[in-house]
């Protein structure tokens, strides 16, 4: 069901584990995004932006497809947006321990997302941590950036990366994650499915 460029992704992933989990998260975005182009999974391609952002491919000469999606996976679990409203990002962070959190917080987040805390060292500091950075990295998929913007000019607290508003939703996708999802344009609904 992946294109040639998918499996040659897969075939770069360094253990077991990471291909399995970057195939099945593929294979389900393939699955739901069929749903919506209404063409089988392996009969619709894929296009990158400058930082790897994918968007349906289209013909030369076509009008950009009003679908717009992204994908996120970590430990386990996967999120995935589509949306007609605008460009959309999401990210999906486990929580887990941080080495420096105080120097993280420092050199990552803006002065007002270190302002909500007054110790980013405690321990009861990693689910905001991990909310706030799941915030910036949709935000930066939305804006097909990816990681190429430093993430302390990216202001999850007014929803603002390079002078440009976006609207911002926290997830709980599962015990132990913070998610978000972001998108360029503030949707009319949000529906929300679980998928085992």
């Amino acid at each position: 069901m992946l294109s040639p460029d998918e499996q040659a992704r897969v075939a770069r992933l360094v253990n077991a584990e990471a291909r399995a989990r970057f195939r099945a998260a593929r294979i389900a975005m393939r699955r739901l995004l069929a749903g919506y182009v209404q063409l089988p999974p392996d009969q619709f391609a894929l296009e990158y932006g400058k930082h790897g952002k994918p968007r349906l491919a289209r013909e030369k000469g076509d009008a950009p497809q009003p679908l717009f999606f992204n994908l996120s996976h970590s430990g386990g679990l996967a999120l995935f947006a589509v949306g007609g409203a605008g460009e959309v990002g999401v990210d999906i962070e486990r929580i887990r321990p941080l080495r420096y959190p105080a120097d993280l917080a420092r050199e990552h987040l803006s002065a007002a997302e270190r302002a909500l805390r007054p110790d980013w060292a405690a321990g009861d500091a990693r689910p905001e941590f991990f909310r706030i950075w799941a915030r910036k990295e949709a935000m930066l998929k939305a804006a097909g950036l990816g990681l190429s913007r430093p993430l302390a000019r990216v202001d999850t607290i007014r929803g603002v990366l390079d002078g440009r508003p976006y609207w911002i939703l926290d997830l709980v996708p599962g015990e132990g994650f913070a998610g978000a999802v972001a998108c360029t344009r503030a949707p009319a609904a949000v529906r929300r499915w679980g998928w085992p």
